[in-house]
């Protein structure tokens, strides 16, 4: 596609992203009823598993684009399930940050291998030549739109 064909009215970017959600939500049904998990407790199982440098609550609203009512609740209903605890940082009393407990880590570890299964499957016939080409032209786009939205 030339870039003049792109215009404000294309939605296959809207699309897109609503598929890929409701896809990614389909491949952790099955888990969620039998690990008695929300949606919304495994992606914060999974976000604090995967990028151990963001471990707030505030984090995970800016970075999963997710409402801080809901994190707030899946937070709290994590630390009663013995699945995380809370550790107060020591410069800043005000700052808390959220640690997996030991006996969420079997948890996690299916959550991941399906989380992995979702990616395969969404990039399944794409060349390695394609896949360095998109996340060529998604960094371009993140440095695009960097400090202009902040």
């Amino acid at each position: 596609m030339k870039k003049e064909e792109i215009n404000v009215n294309n939605s296959i970017f809207l699309i897109f992203n609503w598929k890929l959600k409701k896809s990614y939500e389909m491949m952790f049904q099955k888990a969620s009823h039998e690990l008695n998990l929300t949606q919304s407790e495994i992606d914060v199982l999974l976000f604090l598993s995967n990028n151990r440098q963001f471990d707030t609550a505030s984090e995970i609203v800016r970075y999963r684009v997710m409402s801080k009512s809901m994190i707030s609740k899946s937070v709290d209903s994590l630390h009663r399930k013995g699945l995380i605890y809370y550790v107060v940082d020591e410069d800043d009393k005000r700052c808390t940050h959220l640690k997996l407990e030991s006996e969420a880590l079997p948890t996690v570890k299916k959550l991941q291998e399906l989380q992995k299964d979702f990616f395969e499957i969404l990039t399944h016939d794409i060349s390695e030549e394609e896949y360095r080409a998109m996340k060529t032209a998604l960094e371009k786009m993140h440095r695009n739109i960097s400090g202009k939205f902040d």
